[in-house]
């Protein structure tokens, strides 16, 4: 991720450096600027996932006793596991019918951004399944967010 956020750094700046100090477009810079961030934003979720620092309603949960923490974690984990599947199933299909066009300026497979979303969509879904499985084997006490209780 922060080789991905280097290179965009450089990607991005040297496009601003070409285009208001030399007048000159660099529009392969901005073709692999977007290129990169589409990944960066997908893996970025894949890591959100990993931590369980993803956007969360964090006082629901706490209304209720472990069982009912158990459960609502248990729904929560069945909603992210149905997202993710449908995003790789999704992902596959554009990928594969994006696959053969090619990009303006270098010619690129177009695929190659929707093959972020089937690549994203099964490292979440192997994070959620490991995730739902600790809250299956877990008494209850589930919280909506591994990163801290300051949701409140």
């Amino acid at each position: 991720m922060g080789g991905l956020v280097a290179a965009l750094v450089i990607l991005v700046g040297s496009g601003v450096l070409a285009r208001y100090v030399f007048n000159y477009s660099l529009a392969w810079s901005d073709e692999l600027a977007g290129l990169g961030f589409v990944w960066l934003t997908l893996l970025g979720s894949v890591a959100a996932t990993r931590r369980r620092t993803h956007m969360v309603i964090g006082f629901l949960p706490k209304l209720f006793g472990p069982a009912g923490q158990r459960a609502i974690g248990l729904y929560a984990m069945a909603a992210i596991l149905l997202f993710c599947g449908f995003m790789v199933s999704e992902g596959i299909v554009l990928t594969a019918a994006t696959m053969g066009d090619k990009s303006a300026v270098l010619r690129m497979p177009v695929g190659l951004s929707y093959l972020s979303l089937p690549v994203a969509g099964v490292l979440m879904f192997a994070y959620a399944l490991r995730q739902s499985w600790a809250v299956w084997q877990s008494a209850g006490g589930w919280t909506a967010s591994g990163a801290s209780d300051e949701e409140d």
